[in-house]
């Protein structure tokens, strides 16, 4: 299985990546990593890593260009070498660009998802837990995960990071809805059922990388993505 971690900077993707490919090599899975990201060097112990061939400071010289025009550039040098990114493994877990509008928003990005994917590859999209304390950012970052889902043609689930710091109680969250006010109870109420195409069963998953807790969960949700024999939860 190929998995895609995205998510918004800062949300704890390379920290997931890191302690999330441990728990998979503990039980007994072939786990690989690979860094995507040509602006940073991984935190985790990358089998392949993009910066080997693309590395976005020496792109932002070579041309004259700022942060965001080296990103884009650089995502458009990484497709010379795809071929070279490409592993095999029982999980190959992909840690994106932190810019991940960036990423998913250019033609590089999507084709370099295309030419890496299989029919078993699906998509995490992280989230900082202390960003989604209420009924509007709460759906705001799973409309965020359907846009994710659209652009790249992958199959994602939501997942919340950073449990340890702030805990998400969901079912509250989504029970304030019919307390705002009516124009934006009545929006959210249209697109509070998006949730059930970024989670399974209505069930959000919540990690911690800091206690390494919620993996678990995890590791179940992906495999039900792919069963034919549904929920196993």
């Amino acid at each position: 299985m190929k998995i895609f971690v995205i998510g918004p900077a800062g949300c704890g993707k390379s920290s997931f990546v890191k302690s999330f490919s441990e728990y998979l090599g503990e039980g007994g899975e072939d786990v690989r990593c690979v860094n995507l990201d040509p602006a940073t060097d991984p935190v985790f112990k990358a089998d392949k890593d993009v910066r080997s061939f693309v590395k976005t400071d020496e792109i932002m010289k070579k041309y004259g260009l700022g942060i965001n025009g080296g990103l884009l550039k650089s995502m458009d040098e990484v497709l010379f070498y795809v071929k070279d990114l490409d592993v095999s493994g029982d999980y190959v877990i992909y840690d994106t660009p932190g810019q991940m509008e960036i990423f998913i928003y250019s033609s590089s990005g999507r084709r370099i998802i295309e030419k890496l994917s299989d029919k078993t590859t699906a998509g995490l999209f992280l989230m900082d837990s202390t960003l989604v304390t209420d009924s509007e950012s709460f759906l705001s970052a799973v409309m965020q995960n359907v846009i994710v889902s659209l652009r790249l043609s992958i199959p994602t689930a939501t997942v919340l990071t950073k449990n340890d710091v702030a805990d998400v109680d969901v079912e509250k969250v989504m029970e304030e809805i019919p307390s705002k006010n009516s124009v934006l109870a009545e929006l959210l109420e249209k697109t509070s059922y998006f949730i059930e195409y970024t989670t399974l069963s209505q069930r959000v998953v919540k990690v911690s990388s800091f206690d390494e807790t919620g993996f678990d969960d995890v590791y179940s949700l992906l495999n039900e993505m792919f069963c034919a024999c549904g929920d196993l939860s």
